[in-house]
């Protein structure tokens, strides 16, 4: 996403990439780089992240030159202005890719491109308009077949590198690391909280025991199993005790 506040190109410029709904990259526009986001991103190669920066920095110089481009035709020039490009590739049952392009300003869909038969579609009346008075987007631009061929061959290849990688990376098991937390009411009660978190895959059971017993479920408040930042899971389950039993439990 690249924006223009006023005909004037701000500095600012936002790039994200997600596998299957999961972010693994962000772009730093301070620094010029791709970065990872996540366990896993992590562990990919650096020569993975010099190809990430190459291929946004130059994605960076083709939006904030089209927007340029558009910023003319438009009635109003003024105030905030945004353009934004989603590239991606859908990967079937037959494990065959399918690369696709789209395009908006001011966060309305302005054009898209998928695999034939679909093709190239202007999906407003204005962005048929643009189209015809920006022909460099026929020739060489967001509508050229080299292009379209770029999206379909080198960006999937990347994606199912990635997905490789990903896949593998999602059939690992890692055990939960545990920590204990207590804390006491004005009434005599004890709150003891069981956090489990660093575990993978999601499945996990976490249950307090009282006199080497499992506890009720009645008797315990269970917390959500959620993602972590690092691609990992958390959870928690607390118990209320009366003070002076926690060398029960």
């Amino acid at each position: 996403t690249v924006l223009s506040r006023d005909g004037f190109a701000q500095s600012s410029f936002f790039a994200e990439g997600y596998l299957d709904g999961q972010a693994f990259l962000h772009y730093d526009h301070k620094k010029g780089r791709a970065e990872p986001r996540g366990r896993w991103a992590e562990k990919l190669a650096a020569e993975t992240w010099e190809t990430e920066s190459t291929v946004l920095n130059a994605t960076l110089k083709e939006l904030r030159k089209l927007l340029a481009e558009i910023l003319p035709l438009q009635e109003e020039k003024g105030g905030l202005h945004s353009l934004q490009e989603t590239v991606g590739c859908n990967i079937s049952e037959d494990s065959h890719p399918r690369g696709f392009r789209l395009l908006y300003f001011n966060e309305k869909l302005l054009l898209s491109c998928y695999p034939e038969p679909l093709g190239c579609a202007l999906l407003q009346p204005s962005a048929q308009t643009l189209a015809m008075e920006m022909k460099p987007w026929d020739t060489d631009g967001f509508l050229s077949k080299p292009y379209q061929a770029h999206v379909q061959g080198e960006l999937c290849g990347r994606l199912q590198a990635y997905l490789e990688s990903w896949t593998g990376f999602m059939e690992r098991t890692e055990p939960p690391a545990v920590n204990v937390t207590c804390r006491k009411d004005s009434e005599g009660m004890v709150y003891l909280t069981c956090k489990a978190f660093g575990f993978f895959p999601r499945i996990i059971s976490v249950v307090w025991f009282r006199d080497e017993e499992p506890m009720s479920r009645d008797a315990q408040e269970f917390g959500d199993v959620l993602r972590d930042g690092n691609g990992t899971y958390y959870t928690w389950v607390t118990i209320r005790i009366p003070q002076g039993e926690e060398q029960r439990v």
